[in-house]
């Protein structure tokens, strides 16, 4: 592919870089590659679990150099869009303490009812159906109901866990209301991700293993993108996808992507090996 050089990489973490706690063979080297070619680096996550500090600790241990700074989570996006759109509101939150806390750093206030004038979904280990109850009052109240994501399955060490979209669906049945999804694939997400690497959507590849998130929500700000063929999706889907959602690039794993990036994308430079 031609064009401006790439200045900039947006990582998945699940199934892209990560398996649970351990990272996936070349993924530490690829980002220390990428990172000595001076290409800005950030770290993208649906997981609304963790705070952008416990995130950059998960990958830290898994030998791949994070700083805080530059991780962004669905559960950041939700809070600065709730914020906006209901500065001071109350908020309902089905999550854990990172997703709370991110609404609390911006000002709004958390309810336990269905008061909520927002609903915020993430993921939550600890649901139950009381909280599901409440989630649901609050929207058959009118409450917004927001998702931090609508992911199916979470790519784990060994295989799959169910995603953030299990409890979502559960609400959006029950309630017969859609929510407005927050984290990737939404605009609103890759428009953030793009901000945090501070340059043009044409000069940033985004990089992970699922069609309907990291490469949707690339196409959807004009970044390229690259499907890694470690997590959720395969060759085969990418075949099949509509042709606007076609990644620019299908790659075995991350190892590859420093290759593909000055092979391929027209990077100024070679990188460092």
């Amino acid at each position: 592919m031609t064009g401006r050089s790439l200045r900039g990489v947006i990582f998945d973490l699940d199934g892209c870089l990560v398996k649970g706690q351990n990272a996936i063979p070349g993924a530490a080297k690829a980002v220390a590659r990428l990172r000595e070619s001076s290409l800005a680096v950030r770290f993208f996550t649906n997981d609304s679990s963790k705070t952008p500090a416990e995130t950059a600790r998960h990958l830290a241990r898994a030998g791949i150099s994070a700083d805080p700074g530059e991780v962004l989570t669905s559960a950041i996006v939700a809070a600065r869009y709730a914020s906006r759109e209901h500065p001071g509101g109350r908020v309902l939150a089905v999550g854990g303490p990172a997703l709370r806390a991110a609404l609390e750093e911006v000002g709004l206030r958390l309810v336990d009812d269905e008061s909520a004038e927002v609903l915020v979904v993430g993921r939550d280990l600890e649901l139950d159906y009381r909280k599901l109850e409440v989630a649901c009052r609050a929207v058959w109240g009118g409450a917004a109901f927001l998702a931090t994501n609508r992911d199916r399955r979470v790519p784990v060490a060994d295989g799959f866990v169910p995603g953030t979209g299990a409890i979502v669906s559960a609400i959006a049945w029950a309630t017969s209301r859609r929510p407005k999804v927050m984290g990737k694939p939404s605009a609103l997400a890759g428009r953030l991700a793009i901000e945090s690497v501070g340059r043009d959507p044409g000069e940033v590849v985004v990089v992970g293993d699922g069609l309907g998130q990291d490469i949707r929500m690339g196409k959807a700000v004009g970044a390229r993108t690259v499907l890694v063929l470690s997590g959720t999706s395969s060759r085969e889907d990418a075949d099949r996808a509509p042709a606007g959602y076609r990644p620019d690039a299908v790659l075995e794993d991350v190892g590859a992507v420093p290759d593909w990036i000055e092979h391929q994308a027209g990077q100024v430079g070679a990188i460092a090996s």
